[in-house]
């Protein structure tokens, strides 16, 4: 089974106030998102996120509802990185933090969050070089086949 970690680049086209379950509702800015996950039990996990009408598990869930996706990178690895991109991403010069906690309430590296906002679309493969990640890059509907 192939596992790793993987992030999704979203667009939120307006201002939206979200409920995001036990974090409770907030307010998102129109602009571009990446969420951080792992995989280390596969990327059905990103296969669910893909999917419409489901129970919401994570936190990203409900950012889905209303934002699309506009890429999804994965990196095929055996150890979880997703707290190295959150980091690095968060570091670049105009990323924020939208709320504290966002995909990461059990986080053990103690992450402010695996969500990262920019108003401007990010170079998220930056991330994935400066670590040393081989990634590949899909779009939602290349990502369903494989």
């Amino acid at each position: 089974m192939q596992k790793g970690a993987y992030s999704l680049l979203l667009v939120l086209e307006n201002d939206q106030l979200i409920e995001i379950g036990k974090l409770g509702r907030i307010l998102f800015k129109k602009g571009y998102y990446v969420y951080n996950g792992s995989a280390l039990g596969g990327f059905g996990r990103v296969r669910y996120h893909l999917k419409q009408n489901k129970t919401k598990r994570w936190h990203i869930d409900y950012l889905l509802e209303y934002a699309k996706i506009l890429k999804i990178i994965i990196a095929k690895d055996a150890k979880n990185h997703e707290h190295d991109i959150s980091k690095f991403l968060a570091s670049v010069i105009g990323a924020e933090t939208p709320t504290l906690g966002f995909g990461s309430s059990d986080c053990k590296e103690k992450c402010p969050s695996h969500l990262v906002y920019f108003i401007n679309m990010p170079e998220i493969c930056t991330a994935y070089e400066k670590l040393g990640l081989d990634h590949k890059v899909f779009n939602e509907a290349d990502f369903k086949n494989i």
